[in-house]
């Protein structure tokens, strides 16, 4: 008997000692470099960066014009035979964390990354200036807003045509649907079932709700202004929040009927939004750069998601660069804010999910390669 009562006693021991233990795994953090065409790879328990993907050319062909890449991006992308992609903006990863969809807008192409090995798996040709490819929840498809059109390209994600030896690099993600939208596309999100899409725009003053199954536009509704680049469901599916760039407008929506509940002032240039626990973080870029101002500091507003009111703001130099992608640890006790123009990655500490007074900057991240880090996702 005595031995049937030792074990679970060891076994409740045991998880006491891994759950009071400093954390031995790690988050990853990847970051979209639009300068320098690579994506940076972060640890998130040390803050530093472990590997940086390359966007650039194949390597050099002797006898050809072919610059040597993939980490010349930056220098060469204007070169005959360049043949890399130019401006990667918008990251999301699959559900299981196991591909990262690296959408870049000037190329007009959407690259597929293994995160277990950081190898570029390949790429879809896409319509012209994509913005984000929105994995769907169930992890089958991708969503691409095609901002310089009308449209959403949807693209086919199957592991056996990923992962398939010595397939062209081009005919890894299918284009199966092309969906109608607005003009300028710039996001969609989904609920986290899965059955609803949300799309907002950057040139029409307008959100659009689809059905995911029949990809058909099912209602529209007008909002407060144009130049809409991002809109996010919240965990419980019951809103949605949409930043309005031009306005410094924050929308919040219903999302059973797209009826507007509130629209709040954060400040000029809203870019981004992540939840945590009953709050919401917004990237302000703040005021625009001018000859008396050319590095003028942004911030970070939070938002008590039960009341929609502004509870706190973080401010100060490491909000230079106009801070725009923000995302959070796993447990969410960090968040990693990219920059638009600054060349470095922004790290809060989130002391609380409800509560916003304590929350602080940890550090700052830089790199050679962390120039224009526009866009951040974090893997589990």
């Amino acid at each position: 008997m005595q031995t049937h009562r030792t074990k679970p006693v060891f076994l409740v021991a045991l998880l006491m000692i891994l759950i009071m233990a400093p954390r031995a795994w790690a988050d990853t953090a990847y970051v979209a470099n639009e300068q320098s065409v690579t994506i940076s790879v972060i640890d998130t328990n040390t803050d530093t960066v472990t590997a940086t993907i390359g966007l650039g050319s194949d390597p050099a062909i002797t006898g050809t014009p072919q610059p040597d890449g993939p980490l010349n991006g930056e220098a060469d992308h204007h070169k005959p035979f360049y043949n890399g992609h130019v401006d990667p903006h918008g990251l999301w990863l699959t559900p299981d964390g196991s591909i990262l969809l690296v959408a870049c807008r000037i190329s007009g192409t959407v690259v597929a990354i293994d995160t277990a090995t950081n190898n570029v798996l390949g790429y879809t040709p896409v319509g012209r200036e994509p913005h984000l490819a929105t994995v769907h929840p169930n992890g089958d498809e991708a969503w691409v807003a095609v901002r310089g059109e009308d449209y959403i390209d949807v693209l086919k994600l199957d592991d056996d045509d990923l992962f398939k030896p010595g397939l062209r690099r081009t005919d890894r993600m299918e284009i199966t649907n092309t969906i109608s939208t607005m003009r300028g596309p710039s996001m969609v999100s989904f609920t986290s079932n899965g059955q609803f899409g949300f799309v907002v725009s950057g040139k029409e003053a307008v959100v659009q709700k689809i059905n995911a199954s029949t990809h058909k536009v099912i209602a529209s509704a007008a909002v407060p202004a144009p130049f809409s680049p991002f809109g996010l469901v919240t965990p419980d599916d019951q809103e949605l929040y949409i930043v309005h760039k031009g306005a410094g407008t924050l929308s919040i929506l219903r999302t059973s009927d797209l009826g507007a509940i509130t629209t709040l002032n954060v400040g000029p240039r809203a870019n981004h939004i992540f939840f945590v626990g009953g709050l919401a973080y917004v990237t302000i870029g703040g005021p625009a750069p001018s000859p008396g101002n050319p590095d003028p500091e942004g911030k970070i507003v939070i938002i008590d998601r039960a009341t929609r009111a502004i509870v706190n703001q973080l401010t100060g130099p490491a909000f230079k660069g106009e801070p725009h992608a923000i995302w959070s640890t796993e447990d969410q006790s960090k968040l990693y804010v990219g920059h638009e123009r600054g060349n470095q990655v922004t790290v809060i500490v989130a002391n609380g999910l409800n509560d916003a007074s304590d929350d602080k900057v940890l550090t700052t991240i830089s790199d050679p390669f962390i120039k224009r880090p526009i866009d951040i996702v974090v893997k589990p």
